[in-house]
């Protein structure tokens, strides 16, 4: 779970919009991809996904799990950084660690791509066409990368760039509602009877089957869709900012109904006025992809 140490997020774009770009992908034809996709749903993967309001949002959970994808790639080649004083024969390493330096986790390499094969035990990768690393290369970066997510300093790095993902990521309500419509297929008929005795609290959640009981947004989550979505409507882009209440819970809809499977997370809100949510009622709808100009 992250910790939210300040309001504020000091952004190094490390992969930033590789990463945004591939959830997006994703996201708009999960079917294609749903082999990639079962480490995070299988073994009841959503239920990490149930409990009301985390901060920890369903888009915070899907960036990590993209991004470690991502990362994981590197250990088949060429994706390598050098490192060192000398530029003419410089150190090798991974991106990974790259990053954890640019974030100020670490303060030098813990893995250092080998130029020798001393060691190497050949897995069942195929000899490459010159855009794969040889085979003892690609075992100790598998190797290194495989325990990489054991380290505290490997979950911060994942923290911080779910963080400054997320923040690229959460204006593009169509992105965060196809996501919410995936996870919603696992939760729809989802029943509270195949809860093991160890997860059996995770029922008062449910309304009942494949159900959330609905909960009253957070003032947090109201505040930060109010401006997301620029007090405006998004269906009809009415201001709602006049209101005696700003962040009136009534103007805060679910963009994959409760009744439909889905979640109490603020990536599954957006700001609709009283006319068009009661328009929308359960219906799925496809957001608006209206948004206001900064300038």
């Amino acid at each position: 779970m992250r910790a939210k140490n300040s309001e504020w997020l000091t952004h190094e774009y490390f992969r930033t919009y590789r990463i945004a770009n591939a959830v997006d992908t994703i996201m708009r034809d999960p079917f294609a991809y749903l082999r990639e996709l079962e480490g995070l749903t299988v073994d009841d993967g959503i239920i990490d996904f149930l409990p009301h309001w985390q901060k920890d949002s369903a888009l915070h959970k899907f960036i990590r799990f993209i991004a470690d994808d991502i990362f994981m790639d590197d250990s088949h080649g060429p994706s390598r950084v050098p490192y060192g004083p000398d530029p003419v024969h410089p150190q090798w390493i991974l991106p990974a660690d790259l990053a954890m330096m640019n974030y100020g986790i670490i303060d030098e390499p813990l893995f250092f791509i080998p130029d020798d094969p001393s060691g190497g035990v050949p897995v069942n990768h195929p000899e490459g066409d010159g855009n794969t690393d040889p085979y003892f290369v690609q075992n100790a970066c598998y190797h290194y990368l495989e325990r990489l997510p054991l380290l505290q300093v490997y979950e911060d790095l994942m923290a911080r760039i779910a963080d400054e993902v997320f923040f690229v990521m959460f204006t593009n309500r169509r992105a965060l509602a196809s996501l919410n419509k995936f996870l919603s297929m696992y939760l729809d008929g989802f029943s509270p009877e195949y809860f093991t005795e160890e997860d059996k609290e995770l029922t008062k959640l449910f309304a009942g089957e494949g159900e959330l009981k609905r909960v009253r947004p957070p003032i947090w989550a109201r505040r930060a869709v109010f401006y997301r979505d620029r007090g405006r409507c998004t269906g009809c882009r009415v201001n709602l900012s006049g209101l005696i209440d700003t962040f009136d819970v009534a103007n805060y809809d679910h963009m994959i109904p409760l009744a439909r499977g889905g979640l109490n997370d603020v990536t599954n809100l957006q700001l609709l006025c009283e006319r068009c949510n009661k328009r929308k009622g359960d219906r799925i709808h496809i957001p608006s992809n209206h948004y206001r100009r900064w300038y």
